[in-house]
């Protein structure tokens, strides 16, 4: 176990960031770069092992590949006093499994899910299995000043390539966490993506409910209960959320692969319109950016007694008023008449001696007097006006 201020592979450790059955994750400076790294060592004891060394190596090469925003990202790789090491992205925040599921709204945790699935289908894209989703390889990276919350996926220790003729877990050995692994994966049957999404649903499961689906009292029981049960229903731990939920789950966790959905985002969207379908006590509201899912939560409650609501008016209002009646003694009138002495005028004659207007052709416009000097007529158009006369003094000898 190394120390503060200690140097491996020209790393310098400042503290422990996590332990497992692998090995031990550091929180190292860069010896070049002014900046922060995820060094992973694997164990002396492992070391040894050629298969584990071997699943080691791989989980940085298979990393290295998927450079994706909810994907952490991995740096380097080497061997330093026969210890294999990995440089990684330092994500500071925490991970779900420290989370407190009192404190972590549903609409929250349907939004961790949704940024996972992102991840998953991603890394299915590019032929690779994660097998180990659990709460605690899912971070939470701590937000800059005004920027959303980011989830990332971590831990492709035990990945395996899909479709790939050799591996690298000894027969018989269980490397996926028991509380989140699919039957198929439990039973040594052949993996694809839906793997990942059995395992999603679980932990979506504990982040709703605070409990692993399938609680055991030992490794064999879990195990029985992931190859035979169903998964209970939420509504027996948590009345409030809708009963729609369970089915979404129910199939995201069903033991034939082929009746799961195609993808763990269909998954997750699926999951996110049955929490939203139904609003209650825990309905949030929340707005998308396509740059990534941006939470904008608004928690709404009850409303209070005596509140305001848009079916019951306001305390202290008046009454509604009603439409004004007219006064008892006044008639209404009737329409004016015209006066019996007073002729209909009808419509003016035009004077006798005026041109009438030509049966066919275009009508001539009146002259317009006045316009250019006093005393004058000015025709539109000049000259070219069909009633324009030549004066004396302008015309031509013929």
């Amino acid at each position: 176990m190394l120390r503060k201020g200690d140097v491996f592979a020209g790393y310098t450790i400042r503290r422990v960031l996590g332990q497992g059955g692998m090995g031990v994750v550091y929180l190292a400076r860069h010896p070049r770069l002014p900046r922060l790294t995820a060094l992973k060592l694997l164990s002396r004891e492992l070391s040894a092992d050629e298969e584990i060394r071997l699943r080691f190596e791989r989980e940085a090469d298979l990393v290295a590949q998927l450079e994706h925003p909810n994907i952490v990202n991995v740096y380097d790789r080497g061997t330093d006093d026969d210890q294999l090491w990995i440089s990684m992205q330092f994500v500071a925040g925490t991970d779900v499994a420290t989370a407190d599921v009192n404190v972590l709204t549903p609409g929250r945790a349907v939004q961790i899910v949704a940024e996972t699935a992102t991840a998953l289908d991603f890394a299915h894209a590019s032929g690779v299995l994660h097998r180990d989703v659990k709460p605690a390889n899912i971070l939470l990276a701590k937000p800059p000043i005004g920027r959303p919350e980011r989830v990332v996926l971590t831990d492709f220790g035990i990945a395996a390539v899909r479709d790939s003729e050799t591996t690298l877990t000894s027969a018989g050995t269980i490397t996926a966490t028991l509380a989140y692994a699919a039957p198929e994966h439990l039973a040594g049957a052949p993996l694809d993506h839906r793997c990942d999404q059995y395992s999603l649903a679980c932990t979506l499961f504990w982040m709703l409910t605070g409990s692993v689906p399938f609680p055991g009292p030992s490794p064999g029981a879990v195990i029985q209960a992931h190859l035979s049960k169903p998964i209970p229903p939420l509504r027996s731990l948590r009345p409030d959320l809708p009963a729609t939920l369970d089915a979404v789950l129910a199939r995201a966790t069903a033991k034939r692969v082929e009746s799961r959905f195609a993808s763990c985002a269909e998954f997750a969207h699926a999951a996110r319109a049955a929490l939203f379908a139904a609003p209650g006590p825990w309905h949030q509201q929340q707005q998308y950016t396509a740059a990534g899912v941006v939470l904008r939560a608004r928690e709404s409650y009850p409303q209070a007694p005596g509140r305001h609501t848009p079916a019951q008016p306001y305390r202290n209002a008046p009454p509604p008023t009603t439409p004004a009646q007219p006064h008892p003694q006044v008639r209404p009138t009737t329409p004016a008449q015209p006066h019996p002495h007073v002729q209909p005028t009808t419509p003016a004659q035009p004077h006798p001696h005026a041109p009438r207007p030509s049966a066919g052709g275009p009508t001539i416009p009146p002259p317009r007097r006045g316009s250019t000097r006093p005393g004058t007529i000015d025709f539109p158009g000049g000259r070219n006006h069909p009633g324009y006369i030549v004066p004396p003094q302008q015309r031509r000898p013929p």
